[in-house]
């Protein structure tokens, strides 16, 4: 089984950069994982997990749920097992769950996708997660962690 994480976000926007801040953190739990980062159109999303049994996408998302809440949402065989992830909060051009849409579309999804989001409040220029979201990284890493760990 091949597992992969992508790690979308930008690390000079504030909040918007927890998707690689939590990628560092599985980096150093698991080293043998193949961990990678998009900073700009997720729609690159499709190449990077071709032939990926297995991939769990962390990105920032904005559902009315207090700052540095942690979610999982799970998609197998091209259907999400609850609600889909909300479409775009950050500075990406193409969010996550529109590329998955036309990853749908293309037939180029993983067998098991999960998104891990958290729950960001300021996007704005410069480096630095805000107190609550920085408090969230562990927690968004264990849910990582877990959607890949053999069972």
């Amino acid at each position: 089984m091949k597992a992969m994480v992508v790690a979308v976000g930008n690390r000079a926007r504030r909040d918007d950069g927890v998707g690689p801040q939590v990628a560092d953190r599985v980096r150093e739990t698991m080293p043998e994982l193949d961990v990678v980062e998009v900073s700009g159109d997720a729609t690159r999303l499709l190449d990077l997990w071709a032939g990926a049994d297995v991939v769990v996408v962390i990105d920032a998302v904005r559902t009315g749920a207090p700052a540095g809440t942690c979610h999982r949402w799970r998609m197998r065989a091209g259907v999400w097992d609850e609600v889909p992830p909300p479409s775009r909060v950050s500075s990406h051009l193409v969010g996550v769950r529109d590329a998955v849409e036309l990853a749908t579309t293309l037939d180029r999804l993983p067998a098991s996708l999960v998104v891990v989001g958290v729950e960001v409040t300021d996007l704005g220029a410069g480096p630095g997660l805000s107190r609550a979201v920085a408090d969230a990284v562990d927690e968004a890493a264990r849910l990582v962690i877990g959607s890949v760990a053999p069972a």
